[in-house]
C-alpha cells in the first residue's frame, strides 16, 4: 500500500529544496553517494569491488526541511535491472523498526523524492524491506519457549560471527532429515520472511506442525552468508564466486564447508533453498522453483506436486505461482540444489524464488510469513515420490485412504 510521504504546498508554490546527510554506518547499510547538493542526491549501489547488482540501503537526516530527490543511474552500474522495484523503495520512519513500501507516487523513473518536514528528521530508504540479525533475534525470542526448537551454531563466519543452525523436531528411525537454507545471496531479504513463516508453522501446535514433525526433522540455516547480510553486501556474483557457487570440491566459505559436514552427519533427504530473483524483470515477478529436473530421480514430479499444493494454500494476495522451471542437467554446477540433487538418497532438492515486490501483490513481512506457513502446510500434504517405488506406492495408497476416510466422515447436506 502506498503511503503519503509529503504535505501539499500552498497553491502556486513549488517544494523547497531540502538538504540531507547520508549515513550507512549500521547493519545492512549500503550506498555510494556521487553527489549531494540542495534538493538532489545522486546515489548508486556500493559494489565493493564485486559484480554489478542492485542492493542499497541508507539513512537520510535533514539539515534543512524541504523536498529531496534521490537519483540512481538509469543503468545501475551497467546492470539493466534498475534500482527501484514495482512498489517503489521501502521506507522506515522509526530507524528501521518498521517498514512499508512507498508505492510509486513519489517515483519518477530511476529517482524518488521525499519531503522532509523539519531539521534532523531521520528516514531510512532501501531497495527492499531489510531482514537482518535483529529480525532473526526477534523471531527466536518469540519462540524461545517452544519445546520443538533448538538453536546451535553451525560455524563461525570469516569475520567471526556465529552462523545459526536451527532444528525443529527430533530424529527417529522413520523420520527424514530436511535442510532449508536462506541468504546464500545476502541481499535477498524477502525470502527470509517466507522462511521464517515456514519455520513458524513447522514448530507450531497446529495440525500441519504436528504432522510435519511426525515425519521429518528440520534443520535450517537462515543466514548462509552471515557477513554479507550484516555488512550490507550485494552477495550475488561476489568475486571469485558467491556462497551459492561454493559447492565444489574445495569450498572457500566456512558456512558451506559446515553445511557439507552437517549433511554427512544428518543425511538430508530433502533440501529447499530460499532465494529472491532479480528486481524488475517481468518474468521474475512471480514465485517459481528452479533446480535440476531429473536429479534426484523424480525431482520434477515431486516439485510439481509440491507446487500444486502450495497454490491451493496461498492466499489471494500472494504473488502468482509457484511456477516450476526445473531444467535438464547433465553435469552439476557447484550450487546448493545441484550438490544435493546429485547426491545419493536425496528425494527432492530445489530452490524457491520469492519476488521482491511485484505490482499489486503483498510482500510486506506479515504476508510473507503467511506464505511460508502455506508452503509448510503444502509440504505436509505432498506425497513425495521416493527413489524406492515401493515406498511411493505406499504413500499414494495412504493418501487415497485418507481421502476416502475424509469423505466418509463428512456430514451430509
Amino acid at each position: 500500500m502506498a503511503i503519503l510521504l509529503h504535505a501539499p504546498h500552498a497553491q502556486g508554490e513549488g517544494p523547497a529544496g531540502g538538504k540531507v546527510k547520508i549515513n550507512v554506518a549500521f547493519p545492512g547499510g549500503n550506498v555510494k553517494v556521487t553527489q549531494n547538493q540542495d534538493g538532489v542526491v545522486r546515489v548508486e549501489p556500493d559494489l565493493r569491488g564485486d559484480n554489478p547488482w542492485f542492493y542499497w540501503y541508507f539513512e537520510a537526516t535533514s539539515t534543512r526541511p524541504g523536498r529531496v530527490s534521490f537519483s540512481f543511474p538509469k543503468k545501475v552500474i551497467g546492470f539493466l535491472n534498475g534500482a527501484i522495484g514495482a512498489q517503489g523503495p521501502a521506507i522506515s520512519t522509526d530507524r528501521g523498526k518498521t517498514w512499508k513500501w512507498m508505492g510509486k507516487k513519489n517515483v519518477d523513473g530511476s529517482s524518488f523524492f521525499f519531503d522532509f518536514a523539519k531539521v534532523n528528521e531521520r528516514v531510512r530508504f532501501a531497495v527492499t524491506i531489510p531482514y537482518l540479525q535483529k529480525e532473526l533475534d526477534e523471531f527466536l525470542k518469540r519462540h524461545g519457549s517452544n519445546p520443538h526448537l533448538k538453536k546451535s551454531v553451525l560455524a563461525k563466519s570469516r569475520h567471526g560471527r556465529d552462523v545459526e543452525l536451527l532444528q525443529v523436531g527430533l530424529p527417529g528411525p522413520r523420520v527424514k532429515a530436511v535442510l532449508i537454507t536462506g541468504r546464500h545471496h545476502a541481499a535477498e531479504t524477502i525470502a527470509s520472511y517466507v522462511l521464517e513463516g515456514f519455520l513458524d508453522e513447522a514448530m507450531s501446535a497446529r495440525p500441519a506442525g504436528k504432522a510435519f514433525r511426525k515425519k521429518y526433522v528440520l534443520y535450517a540455516v537462515p543466514f548462509v552468508d552471515k557477513d554479507g547480510v550484516e555488512e550490507g553486501d550485494q552477495g550475488k556474483n561476489r568475486k571469485p564466486h558467491d556462497h551459492n557457487r561454493d559447492y565444489g570440491r574445495k569450498s572457500i566459505y566456512p558456512e558451506i564447508r559446515a553445511i557439507k559436514a552437517l549433511d554427512k552427519a544428518k543425511k538430508f533427504r530433502f533440501t529447499l533453498d530460499f532465494h529472491c530473483p532479480t528486481l524488475v524483470l517481468n518474468s521474475h515477478q512471480i514465485m517459481y522453483f528452479v533446480g535440476p529436473k531429473e536429479h534426484p530421480r523424480n525431482n520434477f514430479t515431486n516439485v510439481r506436486e509440491f507446487a500444486n499444493r502450495i497454490k491451493k494454500e496461498l492466499p489471494k494476495k500472494a504473488p502468482f505461482g509457484p511456477a516450476v522451471w526445473l531444467k535438464p542437467v547433465d553435469k552439476p554446477v557447484p550450487m546448493n540444489s545441484h550438490y544435493f540433487g546429485f547426491k545419493k538418497g536425496t528425494i527432492m532438492a530445489a530452490t524457491i524464488e520469492i519476488p521482491f515486490a511485484p505490482a499489486g501483490k503483498a510482500t510486506e513481512p506479515a504476508s510473507c510469513r503467511e506464505y511460508g506457513q502455506a508452503i509448510l502446510r503444502a509440504w505436509v500434504e505432498t506425497p513425495f515420490l521416493a527413489p524406492d517405488a515401493k515406498e511411493y506406492r505406499f504413500a499414494m495408497k495412504k493418501e487415497l485412504q485418507q481421502i476416502i476416510d475424509n469423505g466418509r466422515s463428512r456430514p451430509e447436506n
